[in-house]
């Protein structure tokens, strides 16, 4: 789906959200619009990922060569921007230094910047994207969501991408699909592109629905993330292992999507936690949980993020971050090895 064109349009923007797909795109079209790639290795600054806003001030501040225009900034992993202070009040303009308020305000002539952040970042009265200057983001387009869909989206999704298709999408197996690939928009593409190509008859019935969701790897993916949840290590490398050995780059990028998903949340709900948040409806709004999961918070949320803290989420979240990217970098060679270590270390912090 490709970004809109308003949101392109702004020389300072924002994507957050938990669709990578999305997120890949929008970043890309960005590019394409606000980048020369003739002076692309000149006057293209990539921030480190949870670099802090000295940086970013750093890099929008030096001068552009001589001969381009503008000097561009990415963030590419920004969700560590959009923290508040332990302890302070939840009015102060997300802790931003007045610097860093001031160029988000009245952004000058001659930069650009693109933050990234790979959680949705939550807004209203007392989140980050509810006080100034990003709610005057969100008024003027510069802000675009591409993380899970709202309950309420879902089948309105799942009917338009079967009708791009040209597939006949029935009521009962579009319930069965908005229940077992939620509002991931990425997997219900993909989905979409599986039935696309298995669907003889165009028809989308319950019974290929059952039968393909499991070859999909969604079955399993979300039996990997359950096994190192629970301790079991063994069943969850055993479960990668099936994944890859059947399709070694979809798997993949599904298996680090599930990850970042679980992780993003646990992060998210560190960071509500240190603001002061304490309702479980606050804490599930944060964290993006519909209504028919919220019971999730307490089983499986709530006790890990209190166990590991911010810091530690934190780190954890850019070793998702960092897997990913060796994934895309071993494509190739299809070394399993990133995921491997992955599954270790979310084996061990939750276990602990």
């Amino acid at each position: 789906m490709a970004p809109p064109a308003g949101w392109l349009e702004h020389a300072f923007a924002l994507v957050h959200g938990e669709d990578g797909d999305g997120r890949r795109e929008a970043v890309a079209a960005w590019k394409r619009k606000h980048v020369d790639p003739e002076w692309e290795d000149f006057s293209l600054t990539t921030c480190s990922e949870g670099c802090p806003w000295p940086e970013v001030m750093a890099a929008l501040q030096e001068a552009a060569p001589l001969g381009a225009e503008v000097r561009t900034v990415i963030v590419p992993a920004a969700d560590n921007l959009f923290s508040r202070r332990r302890g302070g009040p939840k009015d102060k303009k997300s802790d931003l230094p007045e610097a860093v308020v001031a160029l988000l305000q009245h952004p000058p002539q001659g930069v650009k910047l693109l933050l990234v952040a790979w959680a949705t970042v939550p807004g209203g009265p007392g989140n980050p994207l509810g006080s100034k200057p990003w709610t005057e983001w969100t008024k003027a387009g510069r802000i675009l969501k591409v993380g899970a869909l709202e309950p309420a989206e879902i089948p309105t999704f799942l009917r338009e991408e079967a009708r791009r298709l040209g597939l006949d999408l029935q009521a009962e197996a579009a319930e069965m699909l908005k229940e077992r690939l939620g509002g991931n928009a990425g997997l219900i593409k993909r989905a979409m592109e599986v039935f696309d190509l298995a669907s003889e008859r165009r028809v989308i019935s319950p019974r290929l629905v059952e039968v393909m969701t499991y070859r999909l790897t969604d079955q399993r993916v979300f039996a990997w993330s359950e096994a190192w949840q629970k301790g079991q290590l063994a069943q969850a490398l055993r479960i990668l292992k099936e994944c890859q050995e059947d399709d070694f780059e979809k798997s993949s990028l599904m298996l680090v999507g599930q990850a970042a998903r679980e992780v993003g949340r646990v992060a998210s709900l560190t960071l509500a936690l240190s603001s002061g948040l304490k309702l479980e409806s606050e804490l599930a709004q944060a964290i993006q949980l519909p209504p028919n999961q919220a019971w999730l918070l307490g089983r499986s949320y709530l006790p890990v993020a209190t166990r590991m803290g911010l810091p530690r989420a934190r780190r954890l979240l850019g070793e998702v971050v960092q897997c990913e990217r060796d994934i895309k970098g071993t494509a190739l060679s299809r070394s399993p090895t990133p995921l491997a270590d992955l599954t270790f270390r979310l084996w061990r912090e939750w276990g602990r």
